[in-house]
């Protein structure tokens, strides 16, 4: 009991800051407007700790080394926490693991959530709309050039779901597996 309570109270704690950083390195990704509120938030709280590091980690395309280095950071010291043993290799193992994971997580929630707002049409212009259809989209789009609309059904965030879940269920467990080896 008290092991379970433990690891579900790390797993809330350490959520918070990797969806913080998993949505900066996203919105530079699809290069969400700085003007979006929600994007301003998120840039205005890591802005000061990435900073320092962007200076000596050069940037790659659009996406911010640093804040990728300070994501998989974040995710081996829960995974240190989590299991509380091992050395400092397995828990970088077990951090890319569970930034993986946690990745495909929060992309899989974004194409139910692309799904569901084209079914019941929420307001539109609204900030969190506008910033899940950037984010879905392109994953959704690579199904769609492939699988045909059924009638007025798009059946593409169905595969799209279908293939984050199946990743989600191999990649990580990869590197878990290399991690506790």
């Amino acid at each position: 009991m008290g092991a379970a309570l433990y690891g579900y109270l790390i797993t809330l704690l350490f959520w918070i800051p990797l969806t913080v950083l998993f949505l900066r390195i996203a919105f530079q990704l699809i290069r969400a407007p700085f003007s979006d509120p929600v994007v301003g938030w998120v840039y205005s709280v890591l802005n000061p700790i990435l900073r320092p590091f962007e200076r000596v980690i050069p940037r790659w395309r659009n996406l911010s080394l640093a804040a990728v280095l300070l994501f998989v950071l974040v995710a081996s010291i829960e995974y240190a926490l989590l299991t509380l043993r091992g050395h400092p290799g397995q828990w970088l193992l077990g951090g890319i693991g569970g930034a993986i994971s946690f990745s495909l997580g929060f992309l899989i929630v974004a194409i139910v959530l692309y799904a569901l707002f084209s079914l019941f049409e929420p307001r539109r212009g609204a900030s969190i709309v506008y910033l899940v259809q950037r984010i879905a989209d392109p994953l959704c789009g690579m199904f769609r050039r492939y699988i045909p609309m059924i009638g007025p059904f798009d059946l593409s965030p169905m595969f799209a779901t279908l293939a984050l879940v199946l990743l989600r269920l191999t990649v990580p467990t990869l590197f878990y597996h290399w991690a506790a080896g």
